[in-house]
């Protein structure tokens, strides 16, 4: 088979989820559109009644005023006299509130009673004074607190001459209470329909990214080979549910192909060893027997058992990868000492190094014991895998060295090479299944992909760090067992 690379299925989750996009692109705009909405009618409503309180004042009669005081314009008593008369006789009193201002800037009596001999804030009247109209407006408080809205007329004689001047007051405390209301009524309908659209949209695109999470995460077991997985059925008959059903299918097809493809595996390394092991057996009987003047008989037989047992170990690396495919790869678990599982796999390993004329090292720690807990034969598979490709993998004259060092939690078994190396690229893909960095050797490419599966199995790390053309290293950390852990 082909190198198979498994790309990152979904992406990165990062700010930029469709969650995020609904917020920023969707919700936040039609949020900043309708509290430009609600700013435009809370504006137009303030207007709208302060207008109103306009209206009422513009509405009163300042010619009938002036007419009605323009002959008291010389006569400051009489004016007085006339003043308290007029706001006696106001008819409005319970739209507006009337005072009467001499020609001294000074108010002089009020149509409700109120004490005016100490009211500084008239605005309004100062700016009636420079204003051509003889009329201004504005808003202020009385001394007691209340809000109201006032308009100053001033008073002219005809010689052209101010003798004074009529104020009209109106209150804007209801009005105030009733544009609150109104206003409180507008805020909380904005923040009732931005709730609402806030829920209504966050639940429709929950109800789209929780599928999809799941639809996601389930794609990415089946990618890592695991079609045992399903997704549950989001109960709908949209899109969603047929992609749903869709995955379902396909991780339901996908699991009965790699299981006939495990069972012909498996089917076939039996059949496959069976022979084997009859051939090797045979050789090596007539390998024995061969009469040594036979040399090509020898040579013959030499090469038939040194080829079955290469093809031996292929079919044993099929069994171990049909194991593991369908989870039936059995640790039998003990303390093993690692120290003479590293030394029967360079015991074993010596000759072959040496007949291909490659030196072999061995660099033990000081003090000989260094247990693991775990299944002696794989993790001596492992070493052996990991040797085997060292001494595949460098030339003749080159040197594979095996040491053991201690740690607090780790045992590290390190294998050294000064062979060809292996490029970054290939570098990240070595363990994946049947991937082979080299073309040229003869191998299945699934070595170290039982070997890995092997070490994890243990709780253990496999590290490989290597450059193109200066070795590689190859490190296997297993936890350390002490005796109390079993005690």
């Amino acid at each position: 088979m082909g190198r198979r690379k498994l790309k990152n299925i979904g992406g990165a989750v990062t700010g930029k989820t469709i969650k995020a996009r609904w917020l920023r692109n969707i919700f936040l705009v039609t949020t900043v559109f309708l509290l430009i909405i609600t700013a435009i009618l809370i504006n137009s409503t303030y207007l709208r009644y302060y207008h109103a309180a306009q209206m009422i004042l513009k509405s009163c009669n300042t010619d009938v005023a002036e007419a009605y005081f323009s002959y008291y314009a010389n006569d400051e008593e009489a004016f007085l006299k006339a003043a308290v008369a007029y706001a006696e006789s106001y008819e409005y009193r319970d739209k507006a509130d009337i005072w009467v201002i001499d020609k001294n800037g000074n108010p002089i009596v009020s149509s409700g009673g109120y004490d005016v001999s100490n009211f500084d804030e008239m605005t309004d009247y100062y700016e009636a004074l420079s204003s051509e109209s003889k009329l201004a407006m504005s808003r202020t408080r009385m001394p007691w607190g209340e809000p109201v809205m006032t308009m100053s007329y001033i008073l002219t004689a005809p010689d052209g001459n101010s003798f004074g001047a009529v104020r009209y007051i109106v209150s804007l405390r209801d009005m105030n209470r009733q544009l609150g209301l109104v206003i409180g009524i507008i805020i909380v309908s904005f923040l009732l329909i931005i709730m609402l659209m806030f829920n209504s949209g966050y639940y429709f695109v929950s109800s789209i990214v929780n599928p999809v999470k799941v639809i996601n995460q389930t794609a990415k077991r089946v990618a890592t080979g695991d079609f045992s997985v399903r997704i549950s059925s989001p109960h709908t008959d949209d899109e969603l549910g047929e992609l749903c059903e869709t995955i379902n299918n396909m991780a339901e097809q996908l699991g009965e192909t790699e299981n006939m493809k495990n069972s012909f595996i498996s089917t076939v390394s039996h059949e496959i060893r069976t022979p084997l092991t009859a051939i090797k057996g045979w050789g090596e009987t007539l390998y024995s027997v061969a009469d040594d003047k036979d040399e090509v008989m020898k040579k013959g037989l030499g090469i038939i058992i040194s080829e079955t047992s290469r093809l031996y170990g292929m079919v044993e690396e099929l069994l171990d990868f049909s194991r593991m495919q369908s989870g039936k790869l059995v640790m039998k678990s003990a303390v093993v000492d690692i120290i003479a599982e590293v030394q029967q796999a360079y015991i074993m390993y010596q000759p072959k190094a040496s007949a291909e004329g490659k030196e072999l090292f061995l660099e033990l720690p000081e003090e000989e014991e260094s247990f693991v807990f775990g299944d002696s034969d794989r993790i001596c598979q492992v070493f052996i895998n990991i040797l085997d490709n060292a001494v595949k993998y460098t030339e003749s004259g080159g040197k594979i060295t095996i040491s053991v060092e201690n740690a607090k939690k780790y045992v590290k078994i390190i294998f050294t090479d000064n062979g060809c190396g292996i490029s970054k690229n290939d570098l990240n893909h070595v363990k994946e299944k049947f991937y082979k960095a080299n073309n040229e050797k003869h191998g299945t490419g699934i070595g170290l992909a039982v070997v890995d599966e092997i070490v994890k199995l243990h709780s253990g790390i496999l590290r490989i760090n290597s450059n193109e053309g200066n070795g590689t290293k190859v490190t296997v950390m297993l936890p350390v067992y002490k005796k109390e852990e079993q005690s």
